[in-house]
């Protein structure tokens, strides 16, 4: 079982600190109201309860996460479709 620190040997990085709530005050949130299935907030619950991080907050690590990955593969796609038709620019001369 881990012992509690004690307080006098806490410090506090107050730089760590300025930067996290400059990059909070940064990430402008809008609240918003969503209809979502159960299944997909039941199991978003458990994992707030789990990690101890509030559900709507894993919600928009989701859609953030998604977000990027779904760019990463729209780019990757371009990058495909601008090969395939330099190909066959090459094939038909």
């Amino acid at each position: 079982m881990m012992r509690e620190p004690k307080l006098e040997d806490l410090t506090v990085d107050e730089t760590g600190t300025v930067r996290r709530r400059a990059a909070v005050a940064r990430e402008k949130a809008v609240k918003i109201t969503i209809t979502i299935d159960t299944n997909s907030l039941s199991a978003l619950r458990k994992a707030s309860q789990r990690t101890g991080v509030p559900y709507h907050a894993l919600v928009s690590r989701v859609l953030k996460k998604d977000l990027a990955r779904q760019t990463a593969t729209e780019s990757r796609l371009d990058q495909l479709e601008r090969e395939v038709k330099r190909m066959k620019r090459i094939l038909v001369a």
